[in-house]
Formats: C-alpha cells, sequence, structure tokens
C-alpha cells in the first residue's frame, strides 16, 4: 500500500493507495504513528483510492481510532460511493468513526462498441468481512497471522495410508491389487469403505463383502477417491475446541469433491481428477485451526469461530500451497489449491480445469448446504459457468442430484 500526506490548517490528509488487507498493515501503522507524532487536531484517512477491504482492514482502522484517540486525535474517513463504502456500512463501521462520501475523481472517457454482446450484470450479495472484537483480540490474533506468513512451516506428516492413495490415484498403471493390499493393512479404513460402499448412497443392490468385490462394482479410482476422504480426516490436525466447526468444512469439501465430479462428466474432464481437487482445495483451513489450536496457551480461552474465519481467510491458500509441496500433491491438485478463487480460476494452466471445476463446486457446494448464501439462479450465471462452457440443462441435472449428493456427503463424513 502506498500512502501520501498533506497537511491543511492543523488537518492530515493521508491518502491511501491499494488494498487495504493484512499485508498493508507496516506501512499503515507506521504512517499512523508519525501521523500521531505530528499531533494535529484531525485526521482524515482518504480512502478513495482502495479497491479492497477485508477484516484485517477494518482492523487497522479500529486500532487507528483508539491509538489516535488516546492522543485527542480525531480520525475521520473519506470514501467514494462503491465496494469499500458498502463494507463500512454493512459492518456498522461508520457508527464508530465519522465517514465523509466525497466525489470520484475524473474518470477516462469509456468508448463503448456497440456491435460487442453485452453479458448480463450479476450483483451477488455483498457479505460483509468480519471485524475484530476488539484491539486486544487484534493484538493476540496478529502473532498468530505472522506465524502463518512464514515459508517454512512445520506440517505433520500426511498419513502412511493417505499418501499411497494419493499415489495410486496419480499413477496410471496402478492395479486393484495395489489398492486392496494397502487398504487391507488398515483394518478401521477397511471398515468404514465396506460402510461406505453399502451405503444406499452408492447403490449397490448386493452387499459388499471384500475389497475386491467394492472395486469390481464402484471402480478403482471410486473406491480410491472414498479411501481417501476417510484417511484424511483420521486426525492429523489439531482440531480442539472446534471440532463441529471443523466437520462443516469437511462436509463443504466433500461436497465440492462431490460437485466437481459431476461438472468434469459434463465437460468431458478427468472426473477422479476433479474429486481429489475439491476434496483437498481447502485443507489449508485445518491447518489455520491446528496452528491457533498449538499457538494458545492450553489455559487459554478459545477465538471465537469469527475470529478464526478472519485468520482462515487470510492465509488458507498460502498455507495450502505450502502442504501441497510438502505432501506432493498431484499438479493439478496444487494448481487448484492456489487458483480455486473467483479472481484466480482463469489463470490455471493445468488441461484437467480442476481450479475452475473447483471453483464452480464450491459455489455449488455452497448453495447445496447453504441455498440462502447463494441461489441457483446465480451459479447458473457466474462467470466461471460460462467459462467452463456448462449447459443450462446441465446445471440443471446436477442441482436435482441434491439428495443423492447429500447422502454420499453423510456417508463420507466421519
Amino acid at each position: 500500500m502506498n500512502i501520501t500526506k498533506q497537511v491543511s490548517a492543523g488537518k492530515l490528509v493521508l491518502t491511501l493507495t491499494g488494498r487495504m488487507d493484512f499485508h498493508a498493515r507496516h506501512s499503515f501503522h507506521q504512517a499512523i504513528a508519525d501521523a500521531k507524532g505530528s499531533t494535529p487536531q484531525q485526521i482524515y484517512l482518504n480512502l478513495s483510492d482502495v479497491p479492497f477491504i477485508d477484516s484485517a482492514g477494518l482492523g487497522l482502522l479500529m486500532l487507528a481510532r483508539n491509538t489516535l484517540g488516546e492522543a485527542n486525535i480525531a480520525l475521520s474517513l473519506q470514501v467514494t460511493d462503491g465496494y469499500v463504502r458498502d463494507v463500512l456500512t454493512l459492518t456498522h463501521l461508520d457508527q464508530k468513526i465519522p465517514i465523509t462520501v466525497i466525489k470520484p475523481k475524473k474518470a477516462h472517457k469509456t468508448v463503448v462498441l456497440s456491435h460487442l454482446p453485452v453479458a448480463p450484470l450479476v450483483h451477488a450479495p455483498l457479505k460483509p468481512p468480519l471485524v475484530f472484537e476488539s484491539v486486544k483480540m487484534q493484538e493476540r490474533l496478529l502473532p498468530i497471522l505472522e506465524k502463518l506468513e512464514e515459508k517454512n512451516l512445520d506440517f505433520p506428516p500426511l498419513s502412511e495410508v493417505a499418501r499411497r492413495v494419493l499415489e495410486l490415484t496419480n499413477d496410471p498403471e496402478a492395479h486393484a491389487s495395489d489398492l486392496t493390499a494397502l487398504i487391507e493393512g488398515d483394518p478401521i479404513l477397511t471398515a468404514k469403505i465396506f460402510k461406505v460402499s453399502n451405503s444406499a448412497a452408492y447403490g449397490t443392490r448386493k452387499e459388499i463383502t471384500s475389497l475386491p468385490q467394492a472395486i469390481a462394482r464402484l471402480g478403482l479410482n471410486s473406491i480410491a477417491g472414498i479411501a481417501l476422504a476417510l484417511a484424511m480426516q483420521s486426525g492429523a490436525f489439531h482440531d480442539r475446541g472446534y471440532e463441529r466447526e471443523v466437520r462443516e468444512i469437511w462436509a463443504h469439501a466433500i461436497a465440492t469433491a462431490l460437485y466437481a465430479k459431476a461438472l468434469a462428466g459434463v465437460i468431458k474432464r478427468n472426473s477422479d481428477t476433479a474429486f481429489l481437487c475439491g476434496l483437498l482445495h481447502s485443507l489449508g483451513k485445518l491447518f489455520v485451526v491446528h496452528t491457533v489450536n498449538q499457538s494458545l496457551p492450553c489455559e487459554s480461552s478459545p477465538i471465537s469461530w469469527s475470529m478464526m474465519l478472519t485468520l482462515i481467510e487470510q492465509s488458507y491458500i498460502e498455507v495450502g500451497r505450502q502442504m501441497a509441496d510438502q505432501w506432493n500433491f498431484p499438479a493439478p491438485v496444487k494448481e487448484a489449491i492456489n487458483l480455486h478463487q473467483h479472481y484466480s480460476y482463469h489463470l490455471a494452466t493445468d488441461p484437467s480445469k480442476g481450479a475452475a471445476l473447483t471453483c464452480l463446486a464450491r459455489h455449488m457446494a455452497t448453495y447445496h448446504l447453504d441455498s440462502v448464501a447463494i441461489s441457483d439462479d446465480m451459479l447458473r450465471v457466474l462467470p466461471v459457468t460460462t467459462a467452463l462452457q456448462i449447459p443450462p440443462d446441465a446445471m440443471a441435472g446436477i442441482l436435482e442430484t441434491k439428495s443423492k449428493i447429500q447422502s454420499q456427503i453423510d456417508a463420507l463424513l466421519i
């Protein structure tokens, strides 16, 4: 972030340019400290050139208000109409820090080529970022955020079964006997696979009593996917105090995997690769929870889940990217972890389309688990839906399988 200052009649205007997020903290804190040292009566923060603000940015504004208030320096914000103003209003920050709406800078004239088709404009509901509950909480979380930004994170080892299953799914010469031998070495996992394979979710008419039989009925890759989904939930991460929320993260990941697999069939991409991308794309979230539990003293009260979400959203992609490197995930999965967001999937180059499929499948999983958060109409006109060329009837057909997918989620969720 770039910050410039202008002094006039006892008032100091700091003009901020760039994203107002966690990465802006150093330059912002320094600018506020310098401004406080000059003891003006009033400081205005001009946010008209800030295109994005998230929960960390809102926390920085609250810290600045409190820091300046201790020196009897008033703080006000200057904004233009748009995203940042909407966020400040939705989070009620305008009730804590005075806001003045100013006119935007004069824009360059735009030439519209009338012969080009115009896509329908979709207004997604703005979900306000979370605000730090207090300055004390902000100070409590900053060291954890710093730790999560490190490039040498200490990840727990991937279970041997999960590691070998991943290798098999990435090996075109793998045989059913390899998977059978691997799974049979873990009696608990074997029992879980029998339970899933014989559930109504997978529609087997005759009871499956052996792994070769399960592989013959459902397919090598399907059993491998089931084994991986079950093995990855085996407790590699420390989720003390957040068991219910972590289970919801897994539910969303499994739903994403199932929808990604269905979408891959529509566009004739490898459905098993799509399943893996969807299943593992948000694994970094679990390590964030793990890191919080490792960082806070046992006698310390746990942080609220809203604060945990702040940490997760700030860091889970980078954490997941490092984890994928250390655990040697397949290349399409690594790309999906790094580029599954709606603003980055178009940067992916792997022919599997794993990142784009995961991006759309994430939205479909959200719709599946919380239809208030996004509508089916919105799903049909998302840019990623258009980019993947998902026909409306195919989208409708997948959405109609909701009950079947829910039964599969229930079967795969430990």
